[in-house]
């Protein structure tokens, strides 16, 4: 009697030792996917206002038929610069300087070590449609060619989700009276300032350079 066409298949325990396997792979690689995924969205969010902030000056400066936002009242106050938000952005909620209705209420440094808020008395924040929350904490006229007018902004790519973390998903840059965006007043500088973002991890602030360094990296958060 011939047996040589019988064929043998899996054991019950070589079964559970390929599952195991499998699962201790899943456990290792799965955070990290997640966490490739997470910061790919942020850096997607942040992009996503870049333009649309840099797009909405552009349009006004055309429509206002003016050189650029220094020859508009939009420069002149923290609050008419919500309004240029409100006008040339789809903002979905106005928080004004309620900023907790548009934004966390605390924020980790970049390591976790330390905490900070962005409320105080002054600081007006908006929430635009795609979930992101702009906050304005001071504007400023351009005074001579070297000296462009700014909207600083504060920028939450996903509002009060998580991870509420300075250089994740909280930004600062300025947006210049000509549609530049930067993070100085020299608006094309990002290498030098990007520089102290891990620097200068443990503190607290907006994550200016750490936006800097995401612009000079090619829009990766390699951090």
């Amino acid at each position: 009697m011939r047996f040589n066409n019988i064929k043998k298949g899996f054991t019950l325990a070589e079964t559970l030792i390929t599952l195991g396997i499998i699962g201790i792979i899943s456990v290792l690689t799965l955070p990290t996917l997640i966490s490739n995924y997470k910061t790919k969205v942020q850096i997607a969010q942040l992009q996503k206002a870049y333009n649309q902030l840099s797009n909405a000056a552009l349009t006004a400066i055309a429509e206002e038929n003016v050189n650029s936002l220094d020859e508009t009242d939009y420069l002149s106050s923290i609050s008419n610069a919500i309004d240029f938000f409100k006008t040339y952005l789809k903002v979905s909620k106005v928080c004004g300087t309620n900023v907790t209705d548009c934004v966390a209420s605390s924020y980790k440094s970049l390591d976790g070590t330390g905490t900070f808020s962005l409320s105080d008395s002054t600081t007006q924040c908006v929430m635009l449609n795609t979930g992101a929350a702009l906050c304005v904490p001071s504007v400023d006229y351009g005074d001579n060619i070297n000296d462009h007018g700014n909207i600083s902004v504060i920028v939450d790519v996903n509002g009060q989700g998580s991870p509420n973390t300075n250089g994740r998903d909280l930004f600062q840059f300025y947006l210049y009276s000509d549609g530049i965006i930067g993070t100085s007043y020299m608006a094309q500088d990002y290498t030098s300032s990007g520089e102290a973002c891990e620097a200068y991890k443990s503190t607290g602030g907006y994550g200016g350079s750490c936006f800097a360094k995401v612009i000079a990296d090619g829009w990766k958060m390699d951090y």
